[in-house]
């Protein structure tokens, strides 16, 4: 004979009043907050670097008109357009605008918190002496993406190739890191560096292949080929890398504020590009007088340079962000999901307009689709399985507490040695 014991009314009452879902601790919360923090920074860093491109295409796609030409052998009047070829000028304009914009943030930070602005100099001025500032600028001004369109080869480039000269710049970045902060392997597992190249590889590989493209290249400048087109092209590869890993160095080593430091960068930047401007305009090459009067006397010319300088200042603030909350490594790493942003937007488009699948319609992108899931796979195991050296010089004067965590207010979690 069974019997069926049944619950008592107070222990059903406290299963009704137990919550569905299980408390999460507060490091967990933590650590989701940090997780979408993070994800929201780099979508937005995507989506401003796609403005970006297209706001630059579009403002040297514009011209004016420079007068009426007759010609001899019809007779017929032609109108004489004079393109916007400026790159120079724009580059200054972009200097010069990011400078004043986080100069005037700085102060107003420091006003609202009451910080010291002397203070805040006097750590700006050790980077002088160390020579941490001077590089910072150089790197700045050579870097930038109006300065980099200033190049573009004769031939095409080999798609492999491509991809991994765009994918080079992650271990550059730990090299660098291991060179100004003393830390082995630039403070990253040699695996998970190597892992992040591959799925870095493998991400602008299936983006051309998928794009179908026969010129990876977009400039409107000066035409290389050879050792000159290599030469130059590695130090765009480099160049930015660097900088990014230096801006890291200021602020966390010398404790320079991000909004004084960013606009300390993007001053002298503009300060050291007026003689080049002015060279530029005395041997011919670039009309700087012309190119403000464009600027100036056309609406569509001038708000699309006002939101090129919007657009940038904007990539500037989330690139300090995300060094702030990981570090320049992944940083850089997180540069190549700007394809992984271009794939989601066809795939968005493709089935909003299409009744069929990618596979049926274009089985081509449909293959090298999974290449690209395959990459975000790889860069998705590269993060999990990344590990910081135990101790190194970066992290050897943190305090610990009694549990034995460093507290790193830098990545707003706790890492354990």
């Amino acid at each position: 004979m069974f019997s069926c014991q049944l619950p008592s009314a107070k222990h059903a009452s406290n299963q009704e009043h137990r919550p569905l879902l299980r408390s999460l601790s507060d490091a967990q919360v933590s650590r989701m907050w940090f997780a979408v923090t993070v994800g929201a920074l780099v979508t937005a860093w995507c989506v401003l670097d796609s403005w970006n491109h297209t706001t630059i295409s579009n403002i040297f796609q514009q011209s004016e008109v420079k007068g009426q030409v007759l010609n001899p052998f019809t007779g017929e009047t032609l109108t004489e357009l004079q393109p916007f070829n400026y790159t120079l000028t724009l580059a200054f304009l972009q200097f010069a605008f990011m400078g004043l914009v986080f100069g005037l943030l700085f102060a107003f930070h420091a006003a609202l918190t009451g910080n010291s602005i002397g203070s805040s100099l006097g750590n700006l001025r050790s980077t002088v002496s160390d020579g941490q500032l001077p590089a910072l600028v150089g790197t700045h001004m050579f870097g930038s993406v109006l300065v980099q369109s200033l190049m573009m080869p004769t031939n095409m480039m080999s798609l492999a190739f491509f991809a991994g000269t765009r994918a080079v710049e992650i271990p550059v970045t730990a090299a660098v890191r291991a060179k100004v902060f003393g830390a082995r392997f630039g403070g990253h597992a040699p695996f998970a560096t190597g892992l992040m190249f591959a799925a870095a590889w493998l991400l602008f590989y299936s983006h051309t292949q998928i794009a179908e493209c026969l010129c990876v290249w977009s400039g409107f400048g000066v035409a290389l080929s050879g050792a000159p087109l290599y030469f130059v092209y590695a130090l765009l590869l480099t160049i930015p890398a660097t900088n990014i890993v230096l801006q890291e160095s200021v602020m966390i080593q010398f404790q320079v504020n991000p909004l004084l430091m960013q606009g300390t960068q993007n001053l002298c930047a503009a300060l050291l590009f007026v003689p080049i401007l002015l060279g530029a305009h005395w041997s011919g090459h670039e009309n700087v007088y012309h190119a403000f009067l464009m600027i100036t006397g056309h609406m569509e010319t001038c708000m699309a340079v006002l939101w090129l300088c919007v657009q940038t200042t904007g990539l500037s603030a989330i690139t300090i962000g995300l060094i702030w909350m990981v570090d320049s490594f992944w940083t850089v790493a997180a540069r190549c999901l700007r394809v992984v942003y271009w794939w989601v937007q066809q795939l968005s488009v493709f089935y909003l307009a299409s009744g069929t699948l990618l596979s049926v319609a274009r089985p081509h992108a449909s293959l090298w689709s999974l290449g690209m899931v395959c990459g975000i796979t790889l860069g998705i195991c590269a993060l999990f399985m990344d590990s910081r050296p135990l101790k190194d010089e970066t992290n050897e004067k943190q305090p610990l507490n009694s549990d034995g965590v460093f507290k790193s207010e830098r990545f707003g979690i706790a890492k354990y040695v």
